[in-house]
């Protein structure tokens, strides 16, 4: 009997730790570098608190960030979560600065960062049927390099 595939997410950070490259560069942008330990750690508190919001698998969140760290977060995050990516009238990471914005409020980057380490996401041991190549074919740019144990620039 083959077990199912891990996740897509399980595949593109925490393998990557596990396989002893937790310290090894994953993401150069403008803001500098981060490794594969810091981007699963604020990846995950930041799923951690969009869950405590209310986010979970099939829900839907609007990334409206340009290129760089906030993006490849804000999407590792919700892959974490089963969430989809896309328009939403009522999730939306954006601005400047950076805040979850919902049609009661609006949450600062640092605030669901600060609240997300309380109770991290992990990542969950199996994606539902066809989510890692939707995610995957939509985000190639973060996905490839992560699951080839590169670096995304």
């Amino acid at each position: 009997m083959t077990s199912p595939e891990r996740s897509l997410v399980f595949r593109a950070l925490e393998l990557n730790v596990v396989e002893g490259r937790a310290d090894d560069i994953a993401l150069t942008d403008a803001a500098g570098s981060m490794t594969y330990a810091h981007l699963l750690h604020d990846s995950a508190s930041i799923a951690g608190a969009l869950w405590q919001l209310g986010v979970a698998v099939e829900s839907v969140v609007a990334v409206d960030l340009p290129p760089g760290r906030h993006q490849v977060i804000s999407v590792l995050a919700c892959a974490r979560l089963g969430a989809e990516i896309g328009e939403s009238q009522t999730l939306r990471i954006a601005g400047d600065p950076i805040m979850l914005q919902t049609p009661d409020t609006e949450v600062p980057w640092d605030v669901l960062l600060r609240a997300g380490r309380t109770d991290p996401a992990g990542a969950p041991d199996a994606d539902p049927e066809g989510y890692a190549d939707r995610l995957r074919a939509a985000h190639e740019q973060i996905f490839g390099p992560l699951l080839d144990g590169r670096a995304i620039v």
